[in-house]
């Protein structure tokens, strides 16, 4: 009964986001569209920004579940996209919202988790000697172009497809991830073609 009562109150509150404008939206609406008592809203959630992070925490980790790792990021990178795509009336409308509690900031951490795994899974298959600080200078760096991207992807005037989209930020990444590669193995046989050489002479 408990997860029935909040996914009605999550599914009314999506459904007023894609046609009202979010700061005319009350509890008092959300509650009306869902057909509950509106005291019971408090039980769930704290206020309607609360109900906007649950909706996006709960089924984008359902959508991207299971693929959070370096050897499955190009299926993470689709379901993730294709979740948007099928959800971008409501998102459009959720990415426009401009508080000090906005839900691009969840979406914004989110991405930054997910982007810090899978280099972190990759740097450990790869035995990659990146330091810390570059690691998080590079985790900040892409999930800020992918929230950017993101936000451009669901307006209004964007005339690429979900396939093109996808086809695009695999590439954008696929450079990065091997440019990176490419960088650290020249550095790891630099070091040990110097080793050696060091070892020769002595």
């Amino acid at each position: 009964m408990t997860a029935t009562t909040k996914l009605r109150i999550a599914n009314a509150t999506k459904q007023l986001v894609v046609f009202q404008p979010f700061n005319k939206i009350s509890v008092t609406t959300i509650m009306t569209q869902a057909k509950l008592r509106r005291q019971t809203f408090y039980d769930y959630f704290r206020d309607k920004y609360d109900v906007l992070d649950w909706i996006y925490t709960t089924e984008i980790n359902e959508a991207v579940k299971y693929c959070n790792t370096y050897k499955y990021w190009p299926q993470t990178l689709l379901k993730m996209m294709t979740y948007f795509e099928k959800n971008r009336a409501f998102y459009r409308k959720v990415i426009e919202i401009d508080v000090q509690n906005a839900p691009e900031h969840v979406i914004a951490v989110h991405i930054q988790q997910m982007v810090g795994n899978i280099f972190i899974d990759l740097s450990q298959k790869e035995q990659l000697p990146i330091d810390n600080e570059y690691c998080h200078f590079l985790q900040g760096l892409l999930s800020r172009t992918l929230l950017l991207e993101l936000k451009r992807f669901l307006e209004d005037g964007s005339n690429l497809s979900l396939h093109q989209e996808v086809a695009n930020l695999r590439h954008y990444l696929d450079d990065g991830i091997n440019g990176l590669l490419l960088r650290t193995r020249r550095i790891t046989a630099y070091h040990k073609s110097h080793d050696l050489k060091s070892a020769n002479q002595a």
